[in-house]
């Protein structure tokens, strides 16, 4: 397993990551604005200050040697400084908004996994029942409805009409932080994010419990009189897991990118909205920070998921 990881990691991790963040950086440099275009529109400001503050930056130079530089300070783990008037390092804005981003999407990855598998098992069990063609409208539901669309019903219904739950922000200055806090101000963004979470788990779920217990080996365990509940929680749900297992391994950074999208919706202080900011100013260093941060986590999910599909499956070994 460890020699897998090694070679999975130099071989297929290391070369995908450099052809991604070389790529990306080039999309944003070519992309139309620049980090200093918004100096332009001042009246009677001399072009050399904005020569000068294009120097300072660093965007003065061509692409390659911009993205070379970046990337020499990256690998000494240095991300760079922020290009706006207060120069912060990068990793120091990502730390102080990761913890937010962090909350919110293990809340949703909670609902996704807590409802979607019990639900997923329970349409199979009692297939074309009225609960599994609910469950399944849902799912499609849940699947097509975008999340920006969902959250402002969401807001529309409980923060506007019925003024039950906050319409956005984490906590106000001054404001203790207890677990009901904590739970007001977590749920509407939480549901909005783990809304696809949830539908794609119960679907997938369904489908593969469905194929797994039409085979051989439980009709057998049927035939020796066992009880249902012993088939399918014992013998099937273990193999029927095991793509469910992969989809999870996927979901976890899917979940951290839609977070981009709750949090501007519901004012999360999080990483998401540092990104739309970053974007609308080409601030390039916390731009390329934060895509970094999440094409590693998509790497990570993807060797969770092998590792996780393994473990399922004792038959699987990568050496």
């Amino acid at each position: 397993m460890w020699r897998y990881l090694i070679r999975r990691t130099l071989f297929q991790g290391v070369p995908v990551l450099l052809g991604f963040t070389f790529l990306l950086y080039l999309m944003i440099t070519v992309a139309p604005g620049s980090p200093v275009s918004h100096l332009r529109g001042i009246p009677d400001l001399h072009p050399g200050v904005v020569a000068q503050r294009q120097a300072q930056l660093g965007v003065d130079q061509p692409f390659i040697v911009q993205y070379l530089r970046w990337l020499g300070r990256t690998l000494r783990g240095d991300l760079g400084r922020s290009f706006d008037s207060g120069r912060r390092p990068v990793a120091d804005l990502i730390r102080e908004r990761m913890p937010a981003t962090i909350l919110l999407s293990l809340a949703s990855i909670l609902l996704g996994w807590g409802i979607g598998i019990p639900i997923g098992i329970l349409s199979a069990r009692y297939q074309y029942s009225v609960f599994d063609y609910a469950i399944t409208f849902f799912a499609f539901v849940g699947i097509s409805i975008p999340s920006f669309f969902f959250g402002l019903i969401l807001l529309y219904i409980f923060a506007a009409q019925l003024n039950v739950l906050p319409a956005g922000g984490f906590f106000m200055a001054g404001e203790a932080r207890t677990l009901m806090g904590y739970f007001t101000y977590l749920i509407l963004p939480a549901l909005t994010l783990g809304l696809g979470t949830i539908a794609s788990i119960a679907r997938y779920m369904r489908a593969s419990l469905l194929e797994v217990i039409s085979q051989d080996y439980l009709r057998t365990a049927r035939a020796k009189g066992l009880r249902e509940n012993m088939v399918i929680y014992k013998h099937a749900l273990r193999n029927a897991l095991l793509p469910i297992l992969t989809l999870i391994g996927f979901l976890i950074p899917t979940i951290f990118s839609g977070a981009v999208i709750v949090e501007n919706i519901f004012a999360w202080p999080g990483l998401g909205s540092l990104a739309v900011q970053a974007v609308s100013e080409r601030n390039y260093p916390v731009i390329m920070g934060i895509n970094l941060m999440f094409a590693v986590l998509v790497f990570i999910g993807s060797i969770v998921a092998d590792v996780s599909y393994a473990v399922a499956d004792p038959r699987i070994r990568y050496d």
